[in-house]
């Protein structure tokens, strides 16, 4: 699973994975893709997926969170919103926290 693709088609907007390496201009869209990976009988064909999103902007602009959130909501994601004026940075963080959702992995024949 393309994380990045699925957001970036997703939401219409352009995601990087964890960070920037210096701040982009605003809006910026960062997502973070913790994952653990199960299975049995010695494979591991399960990936849990426990995924942040991060918008970034120097102003209130809901434009942005309800791409986010519209698409959150088709694809039936579970999720929690945290919104905060970062005051010393002088900008609005919106997080998203989606329940984990799993990714079957297929097994590749040698």
């Amino acid at each position: 699973m393309d994380i990045n693709k699925m957001l970036n088609d997703g939401t219409g907007l352009e995601w990087k994975e964890l960070r920037y390496l210096k701040t982009p201009q605003f809006p910026y869209f960062i997502y973070i893709d913790d994952t653990y990976i199960r299975g049995a009988d010695k494979y591991n064909n399960i990936k849990e997926h426990n995924l942040t999103l991060e918008y970034y902007n120097d102003k209130e602009d809901s434009s942005y969170e309800k791409k986010i959130e519209s698409f959150l909501n088709s694809e039936d994601y579970n999720y929690e919103k945290q919104k905060e004026w970062l005051s010393e940075e002088k900008m609005w963080m919106t997080i998203y926290e989606i329940d984990t959702f799993l990714e079957k992995v297929k097994r590749e024949e040698n």
